[in-house]
């Protein structure tokens, strides 16, 4: 329950199925990282963990580079709230995986 609607009903997809869209990913893993200060590593392993298409090679990289630490690094941050906005505009995706907020506008 992080206060973003976007990264909590990401993060509702991924514990109840156990997989969530890769545009999801990458916007919790950078709110992790960036926002939370969480170090990647963490991430790494619980999405390790929690996937049920976990790829490990795959799942480290993208972990490093989101961390910026990878060979690859982003060099950009995705703000839930403009993520929220391109993705989800009408709130679709989050009322789905947070129906306590279906009532909201």
């Amino acid at each position: 329950r992080t206060g973003y609607p976007l990264v909590d009903a990401a993060m509702t997809q991924l514990w109840h199925m156990g997989w969530i869209p890769n545009y999801m990913r990458h916007v919790v893993a950078s709110f992790l990282v960036e926002f939370l200060n969480i170090d990647w590593r963490r991430g790494e392993e619980w999405f390790d963990k929690t996937l049920v298409d976990s790829d490990v090679a795959i799942n480290a990289y993208m972990w490093q580079n989101g961390g910026h630490s990878g060979m690859d690094q982003w060099n950009f941050v995705m703000h839930p709230v403009f993520a929220a906005k391109s993705c989800d505009p009408e709130g679709d995706y989050v009322r789905r995986w947070l129906p306590q907020l279906s009532g909201l506008p």
